[in-house]
């Protein structure tokens, strides 16, 4: 799934992007409302907008997005004021949160909105292949693999970004999100070859490039 994100902070952009790209989502971030413009031509899945842009206003973002799009809109904002706020919901966003934001809260709205439009999965399917989140489970044609926490983050990573590869740092980041702790590349490379021993002939199916990642091919 792929998330705009609309903010002048840098810095507050950039952890935005760190938080939600291990959860197997392609982010592309914009700093004002001239970048935010030409890439709303783009199809996104969800839109995390500020209102207050060095040369721009995010409402009228968000009236531009509405006019092509029903995909929700997260508000993330420091200004607080009612008139912002109601304006907000007029224009159909789904939500709105005031700055400074808690980053946890942040994730559980974006599944929250995202589960509430239908955009949220807990089973994708690729070909033959479906992964079930909520059963740790993957089939392959008549093929059944249970699958660990670990495993499945993995998984979870490639089917959400497919047909694009995974980086090798942003599949730690996803197996991090569901472990105490954060692993190694290597020890990213030892999980991955356990994974394609478990899935014995099956594994042609995990792709891997030094320089790219890991993809999930059909």
């Amino acid at each position: 799934m792929r998330i705009l994100i609309v903010e002048d902070d840098k810095n507050l952009a950039l952890t935005l992007k760190e938080v939600v790209e291990p959860k197997g989502f392609e982010t592309t971030v914009c700093f004002n409302f001239r970048q935010a413009l030409n890439e709303i031509e783009k199809a996104f899945d969800l839109y995390l907008l500020d209102v207050r842009l060095p040369d721009g206003n995010g409402l009228d973002l968000c009236e531009r997005i509405r006019e092509t799009s029903e995909n929700p809109i997260l508000f993330i904002s420091s200004d607080t004021s009612e008139t912002s706020i109601l304006k907000s919901y007029s224009l159909q966003a789904d939500d709105y949160i005031e700055k400074p934001v808690r980053l946890n809260i942040l994730l559980a709205k974006i599944e929250s909105i995202l589960h509430r439009s239908g955009k949220y999965k807990e089973i994708y399917q690729i070909g033959s292949a479906t992964l079930n989140l909520k059963e740790h489970l993957l089939t392959i044609q008549q093929n059944i693999y249970e699958l660990s926490t670990v495993e499945l983050s993995i998984l979870d990573g490639m089917f959400k970004v497919y047909p694009d590869f995974i980086t090798r740092e942003n599949c730690c980041r996803l197996i991090f999100s569901h472990t105490s702790h954060y692993p190694s590349l290597s020890t990213l490379s030892v999980r991955i070859s356990e994974l394609k021993k478990k899935l014995d002939h099956d594994a042609y199916h995990i792709e891997s490039f030094r320089t790219l990642g890991f993809r999930w091919k059909q």
